[in-house]
């Protein structure tokens, strides 16, 4: 065989290795036949020994609306915002109250006067009992995202992920001061706000407390901005937070003690007020398999956590057990 023959052979050879390997390597590349070794199988985290859910579902019913976005506690009654609707509804589930709002809603608080203060995508609202607008501010910008609002006296606070800053506001909207800038003089450390969820609230003393979820940590301030203290702790296990920007919602007990909630990876969990980690109310495996959203929580006067779940559309009661008193 002459040599030019002998080259022509093995170069065809060579393509016919090329496609059997090429073949067999885009088969196991799809999965067929070989498993992805470097999934994070995050499945032993969704386990909660039963003796570290110190809460029961006490309750359960379904909201009727198609998205719905935030949760409060008016009295004896629950409300309820989605993408453009005011509902309440009493412990039963039975609606008590449902009004169109002029624009998209991204979060609810109910003051101690009972007024309904309605976080909108760039601005607050106003409403009394009965649904009606009474006042409207003027908008934080096209960039900003209003993620949540708390009110003490004539102070309101307003959460902003998208320009990732609290507005500390008079009750006619009037800016009064920006908390949370960074500023090393007062030992802020600046808010690292990967996604929309930014969240606030008062503790007994009126004092704020503000979630950094980049930073995995929840922080509390003084009058002036700077900060009092935080804690706080990124890990899968169930004393930390854990992905991106956790915890996405809190809420304070009457004795200074938290509720979290994260997304991700769905929990509800429950923390002294120094931040020891307590035990949990709602464990990964009460959720869908598939969520991902975190619950928006709210405390009512019996310290029953309500969450509002958006995957299940459903308002969901949970109680201290008897022995969960810690």
């Amino acid at each position: 065989m002459n040599r030019k023959l002998v080259n022509i052979v093995l170069v065809v050879l060579g393509l016919a290795i090329v496609v059997i390997i090429g073949k067999d390597f885009i088969g196991k590349k799809a999965g067929k036949n070989i498993a992805n070794q470097y999934k994070y199988d995050v499945s032993e985290f969704r386990k909660v020994d039963s003796t570290a859910i110190l809460f029961r579902e006490a309750g359960t019913f379904a909201v009727d609306a198609n998205e719905p976005k935030g949760i409060a506690v008016s009295g004896k009654e629950i409300v309820v915002v989605a993408e453009k609707m005011l509902l309440k509804y009493d412990y039963s589930g039975k609606e008590l109250l449902r009004k169109d709002l002029p624009d998209t809603a991204n979060c609810v608080t109910v003051n101690s006067n009972n007024e309904i203060w309605i976080g909108m995508l760039h601005s607050v609202a106003l409403f009394d009992q009965g649904g009606i607008l009474l006042k409207r501010w003027n908008s934080f910008g096209d960039r900003s995202v209003i993620t949540s609002v708390a009110v003490s006296g004539e102070t309101v606070y307003v959460a902003d992920a998208g320009n990732r800053i609290v507005y500390k506001c008079k009750r006619n909207g009037q800016l009064i001061s920006k908390i949370g800038e960074k500023d090393e003089t007062k030992g802020v450390p600046g808010y690292v706000i990967p996604s929309p969820y930014f969240d606030v609230a008062l503790d007994d003393s009126h004092f704020l407390w503000a979630v950094n979820t980049g930073r995995h940590s929840l922080e509390n301030y003084n009058a002036d901005g700077s900060i009092r203290t935080s804690w706080g702790k990124a890990s899968f296990k169930m004393d930390g937070f854990t992905g991106c920007c956790n915890p996405a919602n809190i809420a304070i007990m009457a004795d200074n003690s938290f509720i979290t909630s994260e997304k991700g990876m769905p929990r509800i969990k429950w923390y002294g007020q120094h931040g020891e980690f307590l035990g949990v109310v709602a464990s990964p495996d009460m959720f869908n398999e598939d969520s991902y959203l975190a619950p928006d929580i709210a405390i009512d006067s019996d310290q029953r956590v309500i969450a509002l779940d958006f995957e299940r559309k459903q308002v969901r009661i949970f109680e201290k057990k008897a022995d969960g008193n810690k």
